[in-house]
Parts: C-alpha cells; sequence; structure tokens
C-alpha cells in the first residue's frame, strides 16, 4: 500500500485510539483530539494498528510534539521519545504552577 495513512485500517485504529483515551493525555483538552504513534507507523509497519501503539494527543500537544521536542513529523519517533516528552510536560505545569 503506497499511503497507509488512507487505509480503512488506519482509519478505524485513530478513531478507536481517540474514543478510547477521549482526551489530550498530555494537558486534558478535547479539541481538536489527533491518534499519535509511540513507535512511528512509518518505522515500525507491524505497530501501525496496534492500540498499545496509540495515544490521543490535541492538535497542540501533538504539534510540540513533533516540531518542537521531535524537530520534525519526519523523524523516527519511540516510545522513549514519547515518554519524555510526557516528563518534560509534566514538569513544564509543574513550572507553570509554582510561577502563579
Amino acid at each position: 500500500m503506497a499511503n497507509w495513512h488512507t487505509s480503512r485500517e488506519y482509519r478505524y485504529w485513530r478513531v478507536a485510539v481517540i474514543r478510547r483515551d477521549g482526551k489530550c493525555l498530555i494537558c486534558g483538552s478535547r479539541k481538536r483530539r489527533q491518534a499519535h504513534h509511540k513507535n512511528s507507523g512509518s518505522y515500525f509497519p507491524l505497530e501501525r494498528y496496534d492500540m498499545e501503539n496509540g495515544v490521543t494527543l490535541c492538535y497542540k500537544c501533538h504539534m510540540n510534539f513533533h516540531c518542537n521536542f521531535m524537530t520534525s513529523y519526519r523523524t523516527k519517533c519511540t516510545t522513549y521519545n514519547y515518554d519524555n516528552f510526557v516528563v518534560l510536560a509534566n514538569y513544564m505545569k509543574t513550572i507553570k504552577w509554582i510561577q502563579e
């Protein structure tokens, strides 16, 4: 398949991940939710449709992960990268809470 992002399996996976989580797992937002692969679907084709490989992020957190934390959407992402991003995001929430 040339583009797996347009496949029926991917659409089912995306909807199932968003329904399971219900909100962004970083900030708790329910707006503009997106499914994110912990291990990149492009680099780990056997995990593309695995529910354990998916988490729900809002658009803002998804962009922060790929564009700021990983520097690009084309960068290979792993669960290790995602876990480090979660730690950093939680730390930043703590800093903002202390400053207020």
